[in-house]
């Protein structure tokens, strides 16, 4: 988002926040109604409820509403009732193990406290004849099959409040991204994984002026902004856990987010397919793959692997896209200045030589390329790739913009291949951060200058794999690359990546042999089941993973 765009909605929010102070409690706009209430409007309208009507549209989401939501919710009774304890509760964004990681939210509500979450929608006005009504939205299958019992228990919990009735609403994974990036969702489930290696990636997607628009969180504050850019930039150990520790708090009394509890991910493949390999990053590298002597695949062709998931493309632009299969299919097709070896969070050079050269303040990145590299069309790639990058950032705005634009001023190329990065404030993970896909080179043959392409024909990178067809959906093909530059290409040629429409029927087809590998999402449940089919290997990632509620902080700004 850029300065301008900032600084009006930052105005904009003040002016609606001060309006919002002489309004009834039931100023908040009306959520759209499931069916069973469509019926309400014919009632007749009281007095007070005719004032809200005319007064001027502010946001739902009162810092006292987001402070009741969090103190009803009792994570224990999520992870008891849903998984039977397979899943962790989470009290903060950062994840326990992560250096500088604390549970902020539960210093401040405990595992829950009902009798705070009454008392504070009893001081905003509502009571049990008028209670605030939302609807909160998830995906019912992009993150397993459980998600519905656990909207169900978040819907139990807040009801029992007594002061609060909960409408659930569910849509598709591709129409749910394209609606909470465009802000039409009040309130909704997010799964996380990190972009790095940093407890960085845990905090400012959601709680920066710059990047929380990304992720549908449209949360701004000046204090929470300063927090997060001193953490960021501190050297010593000791003032930057202070500094955590401080953001953490304020989390936990302003919240952004709600953190609801950590789930493992499974990977599911039968016996004979090897190479399988995912740590802290969260990468899964198809070029490493291989299978057993003897093994008979999926396809019945020994060059060709078929991996399934139930996830679905929303964008394959680099300069655009922000979920993790898209970046997974990026990042195998596609190379960042900065990789990792696979299986570990090990930093090595991606596309560039080497290790960044770094200034002595700390705001100065330098790259070196390795010479020779061209995209999967014969394109030479040099360090105006990077700088085309930029441009498309600050000009198109894709919903992956904020993470490169809240740390990065500008970008210039001074030789074909040298590309340097002037940073806004000395940051110590940025050679982490540029392992992530926005530092990707995009073609410039298939992503124009003035154009977000979220589904291209191909993709012609500089990785191991190129994209050679897609039918959203159903299935995507990548071939080897012939051209890539390095000493590491493909093992197995061709890549097959099915789509299916929910877990089980994804855990029927790697059981029956359908496909080779059974990616995510498949969820504790069918994963627990499949570790007692014989033939097959379930292996338990090493990577946290987090499951939030995000309120859209600038729902209802606007009137209808």
């Amino acid at each position: 988002m850029s300065k301008n765009k900032l600084q009006k909605i930052f105005v904009f929010v003040l002016l609606a926040g001060l309006l919002l102070v002489a309004c009834q409690p039931a100023a908040a706009p009306a959520e759209e109604a499931a069916p069973a209430e469509e019926a309400a409007p014919a009632e007749e309208v009281a007095p007070a409820e005719e004032a809200a009507a005319e007064a001027p549209a502010g946001p739902v989401w009162t810092k006292e509403l987001r402070q009741a939501f969090a103190a009803a919710i009792d994570r224990e009774a999520i992870v008891d009732r849903v998984f039977e304890g397979r899943n962790t509760p989470a009290y903060h964004m950062v994840p326990p193990g992560y250096p500088y990681a604390t549970e902020p939210f539960l210093d401040k509500y405990g595992t829950r406290d009902l009798d705070l979450a009454k008392q504070l929608l009893t001081d905003a006005g509502y009571t049990a004849d008028n209670p605030f009504v939302f609807d909160l939205w998830y995906p019912p299958e992009h993150y397993g099959t459980t998600t519905a019992d656990v909207m169900q228990v978040i819907k139990e919990q807040v009801e029992e409040t007594g002061l609060a009735k909960v409408n659930l609403q569910s849509m598709n994974w591709a129409e749910y991204v394209d609606g909470f990036v465009a802000g039409d969702l009040p309130l909704f489930i997010l799964g996380w994984f990190p972009d790095f290696v940093d407890p960085d990636t845990w905090l400012t997607p959601f709680a920066s002026c710059i990047q929380s628009p990304d992720n549908g969180v449209n949360y701004c504050n000046e204090e929470m902004d300063s927090l997060l850019q001193a953490a960021a930039a501190a050297t010593d150990e000791t003032e930057r856990a202070s500094l955590y520790k401080q953001v953490g708090e304020f989390y936990a009394e302003d919240i952004p987010t709600i953190p609801l509890f950590w789930e493992p991910e499974f990977i599911t493949f039968r016996n004979g397919v090897e190479g399988i390999t995912i740590g802290a990053p969260f990468e899964f590298n198809y070029h490493v793959l291989s299978f057993a002597d003897g093994y008979v695949t999926a396809s019945g062709d020994p060059d060709t692997i078929i991996i399934g998931t139930t996830d679905e493309v929303n964008s394959l632009d680099a300069n655009d896209s922000y979920s993790t299969h898209d970046w997974e299919i990026i990042k195998n097709t596609g190379l960042a200045l900065m990789s990792y070896t696979p299986g570990t969070a090990d930093l090595v050079p991606g596309a560039a030589a080497d290790f960044p050269v770094v200034s002595d303040e700390g705001k100065t990145y330098t790259f070196t390329l390795k010479p020779g590299q061209v995209f999967a069309d014969g394109t030479p790639l040099t360090a105006s790739a990077y700088v085309y990058a930029w441009d498309r950032f600050n000009t198109l705005e894709g919903q992956v913009s904020g993470l490169v634009q809240v740390y990065v001023e500008s970008v210039e190329a001074p030789d074909d291949l040298t590309v340097v990065y002037h940073l806004k404030n000395p940051i110590g993970f940025f050679s982490a951060l540029a392992a992530t896909a926005p530092f990707v080179a995009v073609n410039p043959n298939e992503f124009p200058a003035d154009a977000i392409v979220q589904f291209p024909e191909k993709l012609d990178g500089i990785g191991r794999y190129k994209m050679v067809s897609h039918v959203p959906g159903e299935q995507m093909v990548l071939e080897a690359n012939d051209l890539y530059a390095g000493n590491d290409p493909a093992i197995i040629k061709t890549v097959i990546i099915k789509y299916f429409a929910d877990p089980t029927t994804m855990a029927n087809a790697v059981e029956k042999g359908e496909i080779d590998v059974a990616w995510r999402t498949l969820g504790p449940v069918e994963s627990t089941r499949l570790q007692s089919v014989e033939g097959l290997t379930v292996q338990k990632i090493d990577a946290p993973t987090l499951r939030y509620l995000v309120f859209n902080h600038t729902y209802g700004m606007t009137a209808e």
